[in-house]
């Protein structure tokens, strides 16, 4: 089926198991009743899809607190009690852990996440895993004492986790990587083979998600001082389009992001934001089709996929509905016109 619809990875949580429209709430549960809560509230993003008519439905990343620590978490060699200061891309300060040690992976993060979600439903799941580089930037390290060489074990041990996933029964495993917006020299130098090495050896579907962050303030202000063409995303596509990674996944609804650059990623599959995570104002069908139709300009339509902007969990859980819905009814749309 053409223009298969997809979101870029959360949705908001429930207002008993998080604090509603707050980014990296805490958990209002604990114990087994929290474990009990994050498998309702998967249940229940994934029959949000469902009933929007999302094609490839994701688990709402319902059992995160943060789309990068809470896999962090699980690691050795990290330090989650003694924070450190750090600029998150150039954007923010923020208090993170600090990498002590070697860093390995103990046990699998999602894995049963993708059991749970893949016995509820026969449409395809796609699940999220932070990429290399956005974990380097999400950390103070005071081991490795270079970005590229804890990237690389990052990449490991995210192949680890994503081969297991595939087992598990992922259909498309996508990486993270908003910080590819920002380092541009680094992206070249080592972020894309960071990236190839953790989807190295996997059969299923490959993803990366670059975008421009979600709608909080620090980001809406960066995002003011870019001018009136957004074009980070031209130094970086190239080289996604020679890489061995099947999907990109970005940024369009509402943004000055020249579209023609969607051309450079010719042989992938383009996963088109064509829903504004940033403004609580919902799309209607046709503002989502006119997305869909603009990018087809520039990419096929048996290779374009209409997307969420980036993750939804900040807004509120109706708003966030209604999104889902104009996003599957735009791409219906523009299906009827191609007579598919």
């Amino acid at each position: 089926m053409l223009l298969q619809t997809t979101i870029a990875g959360s949705l908001p949580k429930p207002a008993w198991l998080a604090e509603p429209k707050k980014l990296w709430a805490p958990w209002l549960l604990e114990g087994a009743l929290l474990e009990e809560g994050k498998r309702d509230a998967m249940r229940l993003a994934l029959a949000d899809q469902e009933a929007a008519g999302i094609d490839i439905v994701t688990d709402g990343e319902q059992t995160r607190g943060h789309f990068v620590t809470t896999f962090i978490e699980s690691l050795r060699g990290v330090d989650f009690q003694n924070k450190r200061t750090v600029r998150i891309r150039n954007r923010y300060d923020a208090d993170v852990p600090v990498v002590v040690g070697p860093v390995g992976r103990g046990k699998p993060v999602f894995v049963e996440d993708v059991r749970f979600l893949r016995g509820q439903t026969k449409r395809p799941i796609k699940l999220s895993l932070p990429g290399p580089m956005t974990m380097v930037d999400t950390l103070y390290d005071n081991h490795y004492k270079s970005r590229e060489k804890l990237a690389r074990e990052f990449a490991a041990i995210l192949n680890q986790e994503a081969r297991e996933l595939e087992r598990a029964g992922a259909d498309v495993i996508q990486f993270d990587e908003p910080a590819f917006n920002v380092y541009m020299d680094e992206v070249a130098a080592w972020g894309i083979e960071a990236l190839e090495a953790a989807a190295a050896g996997l059969k299923c579907k490959t993803a990366v998600h670059i975008c421009y962050g979600y709608g909080i303030k620090a980001n809406i202000d960066w995002k003011k001082t870019l001018g009136s063409e957004w074009r980070q995303y031209e130094s970086t596509f190239p080289l996604l389009a020679r890489s061995r990674i099947d999907q990109v996944s970005l940024e369009c609804a509402n943004s000055r992001v020249p579209l023609e650059l969607l051309a450079l990623l010719k042989g992938k599959d383009v996963l088109v934001g064509a829903i504004d995570v940033a403004s609580e104002t919902v799309e209607t069908p046709d503002q989502v089709a006119a997305t869909i139709r603009s990018a087809m300009k520039f990419v096929p339509p048996e290779k374009l996929h209409p997307c969420t902007n980036c993750g939804m969990v900040p807004l509120g859980r109706d708003v966030a509905l209604g999104k889902l819905k104009a996003l599957a009814q735009g791409a219906a749309q523009v299906r009827r016109e191609l007579g598919g």
